[in-house]
């Protein structure tokens, strides 16, 4: 359980300091969101290499496309659906999507910005290798592959819980739009993983939904 402790306490405190008030687009957001992956995945690549596993869980196959657009497409959908249900249109907890994209900077320059999406990307495919690739596999191995999965996205959400009391909003309260989607997410990539046995589906769906949910579709309702 080392890695998996290890792997919740960085992220924890990377969250912590990117979500806080003063970091508002900029940055320090972004130091504090890729750091602990940039020292995490690392580790979770070498642990990897070590255990003979890295060529078969990060090997292209045929059908990793497909199952990482249907898994992203139904997401997307579930997504949307949670929106309508935690924010409703012309309510005070529609404020939630705004801290949320006002902490990432501006939107216009983000969808631009070659550089940005491309960091963004990253991060996406960076917290499949350390969330499924190392902290899956420990669990698994420590608790059975049943309770593997679902302790592995329980965790995944438990990493962004800052969230709730840095990005709230006056009126609406603490925000759970950003622990919810990990945990909803992190469930379909984490089951997904166990399936197949290997990372670059999920790498996929993680990517694809991270680029229509920060980049594409920035603001509600647009």
């Amino acid at each position: 359980m080392t890695r998996t402790a290890l792997a919740l306490a960085i992220t924890l405190a990377g969250y912590t300091y990117a979500f806080r008030p003063a970091a508002e687009a900029s940055w320090q957001f972004w130091l504090g969101v890729n750091l602990p992956y940039l020292l995490l995945v690392v580790l979770a690549l070498r642990d990897m290499w070590e255990d003979g596993s890295l060529v078969e869980k990060l090997e292209p196959r045929w059908g990793d496309l497909s199952m990482g657009a249907v898994s992203m497409i139904l997401l997307l959908f579930a997504s949307w659906a949670n929106r309508s249900l935690l924010a409703p249109a012309s309510t005070v907890r529609q404020a939630w999507y705004f801290r949320i994209y006002l902490q990432l900077g501006n939107p216009e320059h983000i969808q631009h910005s070659i550089a940005l999406t491309a960091l963004i990307m990253l991060i996406a495919a960076a917290e499949e290798i350390v969330w499924r690739g190392m902290v899956l596999s420990e669990l698994q191995s420590r608790f059975g592959k049943r309770a593997g999965a679902p302790l592995a996205a329980l965790l995944y959400g438990l990493s962004l819980a800052p969230t709730l009391w840095m990005l709230r909003d006056p009126l609406a309260g603490p925000n759970p739009l950003l622990v919810t989607a990990a945990l909803g997410c992190g469930l379909v990539w984490s089951f997904l993983t166990a399936q197949v046995r290997r990372l670059i589906p999920a790498i996929v769906s993680h990517m694809a939904f991270t680029y229509f949910s920060v980049v594409q579709f920035r603001w509600p309702g647009m």
